[in-house]
């Protein structure tokens, strides 16, 4: 899982407490509350208020001009509710509730996802939401990252020793948090929300698909951005990426791995019928690293050194045992250009970097140049956290939507195909179990997958990856706003069919717009006119 290296996007719900001058009440059972108004006066009535087993307010601030929380700056009136929830004695889930006023609200119930392994709540989401109309909500995942880190919002010292809180930040802490959220929402405004949704990419995508297997009734519509579903897997594959960089830095450097992107680009861009630096579709890309292999004569910075040309064709490959058995996805070619900045360097493959030594093997001194792909592989899947549950059945996410679709849930997938971190592959490799268990025709009835071209982890990148799905979308309506789309079709039946993406400038004016389509189909030139104009393009799923 990649590291957060913009950890003051995070904000630890505990750690605002002391500086904002308010202390923790003592738990206690409040009584009965009266129906809210969703006013102030309604909100600061609520501090110290119990909202579920285990689950109680510890601060309930009405700010009418708005408020800062860490580095954010809410604008607008908000009732900042902070609350905790210990579902067990090694649990500490901090988690923050945003309401607009009554007036402002839409009626509708939204949280937010994460990133990394970060133990912080995400206010820049959050404020999306509540500008939106939303109430929203936001967890830290059971625990509380160190700022002082080397790995930032990636590291995992907090479940040495704590089995439990292992299981908080894999699923539990979100399903606690989203229903004192919901019953906070109801005491507030005095009804229920008429729909509940989850936004959320990487950590957020996993605990995305978490909610829609295991808690199937929390969220009537779920945005599942490069969902890291297959997360204990995934950082086994982490190491193996990182691995040769340990061994020998000069195998993956910034220099290498620029050259050999430049060098996929110029192989493949143009095999969609249009050069504009984006690669359409990468399964249809296959240059060799070894054809980049150093001779004599060559220039300096034109060619690869047999290390490098190996490291690249690992992560291409994904991890595998010595008999050829597949750990993980490998990655699509077009996805090179920030690998050195994630799979080498001090302390490389984000998560995975502490997930071993912290968090399974309970064993600080592990180290991940030792990794074993055949035994360690084995023991790692197979190790107990808690009771019977191995790490396996705590940290992956099992490709079941029946229930899901039942309670009449709507799910919209998209990712990058140019993610450095968490591989496209991923994604479409869910998306597939999903349709071989439940045929084509009723997949597309509950679940949409959306695949980005040129599009990095979550957002930036070449591609037009601006829609509503990493920040606020340049246009208010469903065929530019993934949440939009969504609300649509949990409230009015009308599935997406494909978006129109945005991609912004440095100066951040828009140069570009092309169809977002949805899986299988591609964005296909019509021949003619500016290939920067969404209108020259029509969605097709291309020969098979």
């Amino acid at each position: 899982m990649p590291r957060i290296s913009r950890l003051k996007t995070f904000v630890s719900v505990f750690s605002l407490l002391p500086v904002l001058g308010i202390a923790i009440p003592a738990a206690h059972t409040a009584p009965t509350p009266a129906k809210g108004a969703g006013d102030a006066a309604s909100c600061r009535a609520m501090t110290g208020r119990t909202v579920g087993p285990d689950m109680r307010i510890l601060t309930a601030e009405y700010a009418e001009d708005g408020t800062m929380v860490g580095n954010t700056r809410i604008d607008v009136p908000v009732c900042r509710i902070v609350g905790v929830a210990n579902p067990t004695a090694d649990s500490r889930i901090g988690f923050e509730v945003w309401m607009p006023p009554a007036t402002a609200w839409n009626g509708k119930f939204r949280a937010e996802g994460s990133g990394g392994s970060a133990g912080a709540i995400s206010p820049g989401p959050m404020l999306t939401a509540l500008k939106s109309g939303y109430a929203t909500m936001s967890t830290d995942n059971g625990h509380i990252t160190d700022p002082d880190a080397p790995n930032g919002g990636a590291e995992q010292r907090w479940a040495l020793g704590h089995p439990e809180k292992m299981i908080d930040f894999a699923y539990r802490a979100l399903h606690v948090s989203t229903v004192a959220a919901k019953q906070i929402v109801r005491d507030f405004y005095g009804k229920k929300a008429s729909q509940s949704y989850f936004v959320g990419c990487s950590q957020g995508g996993h605990h995305a698909l978490m909610e829609a297997t295991r808690f199937p009734e929390d969220f009537d519509g779920i945005i599942a951005g490069a969902p890291a579903w297959h997360w204990a897997n995934q950082m086994i594959n982490a190491t193996w990426n990182s691995r040769a960089a340990l061994l020998d830095p000069s195998a993956l450097t910034e220099d290498s791995v620029a050259l050999l992107h430049r060098r996929v680009m110029a192989a493949c861009d143009a095999i969609d019928g249009v050069k504009d630096g984006v690669i359409e579709d990468p399964r249809q890309c296959h240059f060799d690293p070894a054809t980049l292999t150093c001779k004599e004569g060559d220039a300096a910075g034109e060619c690869l050194t047999p290390a490098q040309v190996a490291a690249a064709n690992a992560i291409y490959d994904g991890a595998k045992k010595s008999d050829g058995t597949p750990i993980f996805v490998g990655y699509p070619r077009g996805s090179e250009a920030q690998w050195a900045k994630l799979w080498a360097g001090a302390a490389p493959g984000g998560s995975a970097f502490d997930f071993f030594r912290y968090s399974v093997f309970q064993n600080k001194d592990f180290d991940n140049t030792n990794f074993d792909y055949d035994k360690d592989t084995n023991r790692a899947l197979s190790a107990k956290v808690v009771g019977r549950e191995t790490v396996a059945d705590v940290y992956n996410v099992k490709p079941d939507l029946t229930a899901f679709n039942r309670h009449g849930g709507k799910l919209i997938m998209y990712h990058g195909w140019a993610d450095q971190q968490i591989s496209a592959f991923a994604a479409l490799d869910f998306y597939r179990q999903i349709v071989a268990k439940e045929g084509q025709a009723r997949t597309a009835s509950f679940l949409k997958l959306y695949m980005l071209p040129g599009i990095f982890h979550c957002t930036g990148g070449p591609g037009t990856g601006n829609f509503g799905a990493a920040g606020a979308a340049l246009q208010d309506d469903p065929q530019h706003d993934i949440v939009k789309a969504l609300d649509v079709w949990v409230t009015q039946k009308k599935a997406p069919v494909n978006f129109i993406g945005t991609r912004l400038n440095q100066s951040k004016v828009a140069d570009r717009t092309r169809p977002i389509c949805a899986f299988p189909a591609q964005a296909k030139y019509k021949g003619r006119g500016d290939i920067n104009d969404a209108a020259n393009f029509t969605c097709a799923v291309p020969p098979t």
